[in-house]
């Protein structure tokens, strides 16, 4: 599938600076805005690259012989990995300005610390249903990074065929909104947040993509997580060597739903023979 990223690349960057610059539409404080976009990437890219950086260490500690893919035939791109995964992070902190601006201008949000006058079971079963069905979103919308006209903005994502943790969140700008746009959601009080629950299973999802990138395979998490349908490094691994199949980015329960497991897609299985 041809990338055709020239003309891609030009959204991307349009994209960046149109971001970047809304911040200087905020109804009240655009300095409260970009104090908030600084504070949110530097607290973003820290977890992700100091956690990247953490798990490739373990990953590296694993005989080459053992890895999915076997002994690498070329060096890890982990710079060109990591500068992705950073530009995605700043895109993520374009969002989430806009909530903790709402907050330090003394405004409610959709996040609370206390569940005070909040049944805590109905914002757990908020929380999981809105999990279940924004990984759907996210299952369709890698589906639809994999069209014709789509699939060059995902095309970076795919220049790591064989990754490394690095390249755990390193997808182009059009890529990173249609994956954090959820964030701006805080941005509604009544869409109540736990914020211990929130954090934790943002923390979880950053971890769950480093393991889903590092080459290996630990056989606790390959036996324990699929029976949360929760995606694992093997499975994921394969969407980088195959491109065709295995589209779960958080689970792959939609993968079985809907036929893309490799072991669903003959076609595929043989023309990588």
């Amino acid at each position: 599938m041809s990338s055709g990223r020239g003309w891609a690349k030009i959204v991307d960057g349009v994209l960046l600076v149109t971001l970047t610059a809304a911040g200087l539409l905020h109804p009240e404080s655009p300095a409260t805005f970009y104090a908030a976009l600084a504070g949110a990437f530097a607290a973003l890219a820290t977890v992700v690259l100091g956690g990247a950086a953490l798990a490739n260490l373990v990953a590296g500690r694993v005989d080459p012989h053992a890895r999915i893919q076997g002994p690498r035939v070329r060096p890890a791109r982990i710079g060109t990995e990591a500068f992705e995964s950073a530009r995605a992070m700043y895109v993520a902190a374009c969002l989430a300005a806009w909530p903790i601006a709402q907050w330090q201008l003394g405004h409610d949000t959709a996040m609370v610390w206390s569940l005070d006058g909040h049944p805590w079971w109905a914002v757990v079963l908020q929380t999981l249903v809105g999990v279940v069905v924004i990984d759907g979103w996210l299952y369709l919308k890698h589906r639809l990074l994999h069209t014709r006209w789509l699939f060059p903005f995902h095309a970076p994502h795919h220049a790591f065929r064989d990754p490394t943790p690095f390249a755990g969140f390193a997808v182009a700008p059009v890529e990173a909104v249609m994956t954090f746009w959820p964030i701006l959601i805080l941005c509604i009080p009544a869409a109540t947040h736990w914020a211990p629950l929130y954090f934790g299973l943002v923390l979880g999802f950053i971890a769950l993509n480093f393991y889903l990138h590092c080459g290996v395979t630990w056989r606790l998490l390959e036996g324990t997580l699929p029976r949360a349908f929760l995606n694992t490094s093997a499975f994921h691994n394969v969407h980088h060597s195959h491109v065709k199949v295995n589209f779960g980015e958080a689970l792959y329960l939609w993968d079985r739903i809907c036929g893309t497991r490799l072991v669903d897609r003959a076609d595929v299985r043989e023309t990588a023979r």
